[in-house]
Parts: structure tokens; sequence; C-alpha cells
């Protein structure tokens, strides 16, 4: 059974034809199921678990990238099959999927193609992409295999990657190409600033990697309880135990889903 929930932002007018043709083909290729609007009211944690108690076993976002990540514990925390029909902005992950946007997605939903994908997972929490912290770095420990990383001065930020994928043309891609979320690995990256260059270089004030280190476990811990962002959205706090959940996610992608980074 299928389960169709609509992001808030796409109650806007300006996307009533786009819906329209996505419940048309919907239709036409006979995988329907019950449509619901995300509101307010009620949480998508909530919508989730009461229709997969109904015996729904297919959750299929409609919404961008920030649609689908904001669903992942519950998806893993329920054993149910996930799915993207991407409208609007902000879809890089989606095209990392291998999914069209729009009503041509509906094609991928049909054909049912399913992945399986590792999670991250901290203080029993999942996330799909990455675990980011930016503020007092100088006041973290970081432990991998009881052993201490130490944190250069000039460090700015610190992220666990589970599925790293590039947001338009950065200059460390290659450091990040054997990323993957199949690999039963988490990526530790330690980011600091790019050295001064000439005036009005494109490069000015970008980071870039220092340490990248791949592992299964990190811990990380602090004098105060610091800000974690999980997937660019869920906010936790310090100490945070970081692992690696193999296989947990199920997710419906297309054919030319990007594997690694080129």
């Amino acid at each position: 059974m299928y389960y169709y929930i609509y992001d808030t932002f796409l109650s806007d007018k300006k996307y009533e034809k786009t819906i329209d043709r996505i419940k048309t083909r919907l239709l036409d290729l006979e995988i329907q199921g019950k449509h619901e609007k995300l509101t307010l009211l009620k949480s998508v944690d909530e919508l989730i678990n009461d229709e997969v108690k109904r015996g729904v076993n297919t959750i299929i976002m409609l919404g961008n990238d920030k649609t689908f990540l904001k669903v992942i514990d519950v998806i893993a925390n329920n054993n149910v099959t996930l799915g993207l029909i991407p409208v609007g902005p902000d879809n890089n992950l989606a095209k990392c999927l291998g999914l069209p946007m729009e009503d041509a997605a509906c094609e991928v939903i049909a054909a049912r193609k399913i992945v399986k994908f590792d999670l991250g997972k901290t203080n029993n929490q999942y996330f799909f992409s990455s675990l980011k912290i930016n503020k007092n770095l100088d006041r973290l420990s970081i432990e991998k295999d009881k052993y201490k990383i130490t944190l250069n001065p000039e460090c700015q930020e610190i992220d666990v990657y589970n599925y790293y994928y590039p947001v338009g043309k950065q200059s460390f891609e290659k450091r990040m190409k054997k990323s993957s979320a199949q690999d039963q690995k988490i990526e530790l990256v330690i980011w600091s600033k790019q050295k001064k260059r000439k005036l009005f270089s494109k490069n000015q004030g970008e980071l870039k990697i220092d340490t990248l280190i791949q592992g299964s476990l990190f811990d990380i811990k602090s004098f105060e309880y610091l800000p974690v962002v999980l997937d660019d959205y869920k906010v936790i706090k310090t100490p945070v135990k970081i692992e690696v959940e193999p296989e947990k996610l199920n997710v419906i992608v297309g054919k030319n889903r990007l594997k690694t980074i080129n």
C-alpha cells in the first residue's frame, strides 16, 4: 500500500497544475494510494506511524530534499520503503538518487527499484546525509577507536557524512569521491578556511578539507552542551556517539543514481 504525503509549501497555488499532473500520472500507472497534505496540526511522524499501523508499507514524499531528509528517522524506525517525487527548488539530493522532476518521477516510483542505504545514528536518532558542528570547536573532544583526534586551531566546522552529495561544483569533491552510503562506513571531515589568494579570487573564504577520517564509530564530547545539526534541520546537543547502521533504509531510486562522486 502506498501513502503520498505533500509538503506544506506545495499548498501554494503555483503548484496546483503540477500536483494535478502527478496525480493523473499516478492514476495512469495504477500506483494509487491515500494522499495527504502536511499541516501544523499533526506532525509527519504521527501521520506515518498511524498509516503504518493500518498496513502501509511504502511512503512517497512530494517535495524537495528537505522533505525527504526530515522523515528519515520515522521511516527507519518503521522499516518501510521511502520514495520521493521532487517538486519545487532544492533537489540536489533527488538528482543524485536518479529522480527526475515532478510527474516524470512517477515512472521511477512505478518501477520500484529499491536500494538499501546505510544510515548514521547518534543518540537514538538517524540521519541520512550529515551531522554538523560549528560552534566552540576548541571545546570538543573527538575519539575514534579510543584514539583522540586533535583539531587544528584554524578548524571552522566538523561534519560526519553518511551520504555526501554535491551542491554545485566544489573544489573539494575529489577528496569525497569514496564517500558512499553503502560501505558501512562514515566519514569525519574537519574543515578549515582556504588561505587567502588573490583579491576577488573565486575561492576566497571557501572552506577546505583539513582532515578526513573514515570509520564506523566516533565519540564527540564537550565541556558544555553544544548544538549538533542533523541533516541540516534537526538540532540535538553534545555529547554524541556517532555510528553506522548498515542497510537500514530502503529507498526507491532511479537507474541513473549517483553511486560515488566522480
